[in-house]
């Protein structure tokens, strides 16, 4: 009786945190003091490495200005071949991307019920392909993890990645640190709930840490609370294991993952609201056929937020993945509502990015790896290189929305030709041309790529 009275007071538990409106997830009040006066925008790259048994996690500084006017700051972890990211949580909320690689990703949620079971002499599916099981178990539910895929992080639902292919996977996260679900401060914190503390000299940096949470209580009382012996008690506490948090498998992991369901896209399971134990968390923002904009000779771009998964009005963050062709452009355009943290994951692009003043703040070709923060309202332009230019921005509310300066829906498609005259000082004839030439909605070519 007294388990099923707090399974129910955790599912409603849930209902109640996804059903919070988005709107006031995030705090109101600016995270520092003038944080996002600019005179001059810098890329950002990785501040550390910390290295692992299998993998590193590498972190961005966030206390840099840049990062700091987000409210957010940024992580990337690599997890070498047959290797996994042991069970940890965040204190924010947070989106995390699939850079490159292909494995299982579990989250673990108290009070959600566990949902697949193997039963011994049943073959189950997932790690390394079928194979006769050993004994029983019992899981939470797992999501199989590709490129292109965005999965929704909650503050304090742990996970764990598991890398099943046969070279790299990188992952590349962004924190929320000012969401209000973050109750500590703004300095990003990672509980490991396994692993240890590795031995590299101690980081510039806070974190990641070491320790897991086990580490911390008397074996006594470890040995008390799961019913085993001391020895196996302070194994739980990895007091002489120092391959840290990314550490390599011996052969292939074994689990069911269950085939693929038809996820109801209007949050509605079973005639009731889907509570968190079984939502939807994660989407695949690479797939071509889910382009919400196109052009034949320019690119592509694809969006993320609260309609089209549900869970991000709680994580209040949303995605847009963007892939320009060569000499194609992103036109002039600016976040209404949101600042974005644009992480590039190939090719090279030239960024220019205008601040309130009219000034340009930023004004660089970026590549790979690096970082660009764009402050809400900044304007923006991107112009691919020859290679092309791929990217993916996380944006800090899940309802962000743009406006452009020039093309079809533009702001000045929807002014009279008379203001644009009185506006900039330009006859009838130029204005009409300024409103009406670019034909293109958001993507289109550069002249000298057009000819």
């Amino acid at each position: 009786m007294h388990k099923l009275l707090f399974c129910l007071l955790s599912v409603v538990s849930l209902t109640l945190l996804l059903s919070f409106h988005g709107g006031e997830a995030r705090q109101r009040e600016v995270p520092f003091q003038n944080a996002c006066h600019f005179s001059q925008i810098n890329s950002l790259a990785p501040a550390q490495a910390t290295k692992f048994e299998a993998g590193q996690m590498e972190v961005w500084d966030h206390m840099s200005p840049e990062l700091q006017c987000a409210g957010v700051t940024v992580a990337r972890i690599t997890l070498q071949a047959n290797s996994i990211f042991l069970p940890a949580f965040f204190s924010p909320p947070a989106l995390a991307y699939v850079v490159q690689g292909e494995g299982v990703m579990g989250t673990i949620a108290s009070g959600c019920p566990e949902t697949y079971e193997e039963i011994e002499g049943s073959s189950g599916r997932g790690g390394g392909g079928d194979r006769r099981r050993r004994f029983e178990d019992m899981h939470q539910k797992l999501e199989n993890f590709r490129r292109g895929d965005v999965f929704a992080l909650l503050a304090g639902v742990s996970q764990w990645w598991y890398n099943r292919g046969d070279s790299d996977a990188v992952i590349v996260i962004v924190l929320d640190v000012t969401n209000r679900e973050n109750q500590l401060d703004q300095v990003p914190r990672m509980f490991q709930l396994a692993g240890s503390r590795t031995q590299e000299h101690q980081q510039p940096l806070t974190w990641p840490s070491g320790n897991n949470a086990l580490s911390g209580f008397d074996p006594n009382i470890i040995a008390e609370a799961f019913k085993i012996n001391i020895e196996t008690a302070k194994q739980l506490q990895n007091q002489k294991d120092n391959r840290g948090n990314i550490i390599r498998v011996n052969g292939p992991l074994h689990f069911i993952i269950p085939p693929p369901r038809e996820w109801q896209h209007d949050g509605i399971a079973n005639g009731i609201e889907e509570t968190y134990c079984t939502a939807k968390i994660h989407e695949n923002i690479d797939d071509p056929e889910r382009t919400d904009h196109f052009s034949t000779r320019a690119g592509r771009i694809s969006t993320l937020n609260s309609l089209n998964l549900r869970v991000l009005r709680l994580v209040r963050l949303n995605a847009l993945r963007g892939y320009l062709y060569s000499g194609g452009m992103v036109l002039p355009q600016w976040t209404a509502n949101a600042h974005t943290v644009l992480y590039v994951t190939g090719g090279q692009a030239k960024i220019q990015v205008v601040d309130d003043n009219g000034q340009s703040v930023f004004n660089e070709q970026v590549g790979q790896g690096q970082v660009v923060v764009i402050p809400q309202g900044f304007a923006v332009s991107k112009t691919a290189g020859e290679t092309g230019f791929e990217w993916i921005s996380f944006k800090t509310n899940d309802h962000a929305y743009i406006n452009t300066l020039s093309g079809q829906t533009s702001y000045l498609r929807a002014v009279p030709v008379d203001v644009i005259k009185a506006s900039y000082g330009v006859n009838e004839e130029e204005a009409k041309r300024i409103k009406f030439s670019q034909q293109e909605t958001l993507l289109a070519m550069t002249p000298s790529s057009s000819s």
